[in-house]
């Protein structure tokens, strides 16, 4: 004695076919081609982000830069003074970094400071984290503060 659904897989096509399976609900090329276009609408769509994030931080770089020369100029002030208790090198040092970096972000957009970024983090590793470290143990001082 059978059970009903397998009275039922016998007697009538109704949900399952006569192998007893689950008959598939389309075209194996149609569920490919909605596949591939989900894929890329996901990529047009990422695409399109993507340009936005990089066109929002070009637009606010320019403050960014302007800040950094206002801080040179500062630092170029304190070591003209000379009555400073800093060494007069490490402040030249300052000067030239703060300079330097100001220059960098002026003359590349932002997708080629990512990617320099990205090619010198997979070169030296051990100093990208040694920076992170030092970086996160500043900001936690500076926001205990």
């Amino acid at each position: 004695m059978g059970s009903i659904i397998e009275e039922e897989r016998q007697g009538s096509p109704g949900f399952y076919n006569r192998e007893g399976q689950v008959p598939s609900s389309g075209d194996d090329r149609s569920r490919a081609g909605l596949s591939q276009e989900g894929k890329e609408q996901v990529k047009r769509i990422g695409g399109l982000t993507r340009e936005r994030a990089f066109s929002q931080v070009d637009s606010r770089k320019g403050a960014l830069v302007e800040s950094l020369n206002g801080f040179a100029k500062q630092l170029e002030s304190i070591s003209g003074q000379g009555d400073t208790q800093m060494p007069q090198q490490l402040l030249g040092s300052a000067v030239g970094f703060v300079r330097k970096a100001s220059d960098t972000l002026e003359q590349n957009s932002t997708e080629e400071l990512l990617r320099q970024a990205q090619t010198r983090m997979r070169e030296r590793p051990g100093v990208t984290l040694a920076g992170c470290a030092l970086l996160g143990f500043v900001a936690a001082r500076f926001l205990k503060a």
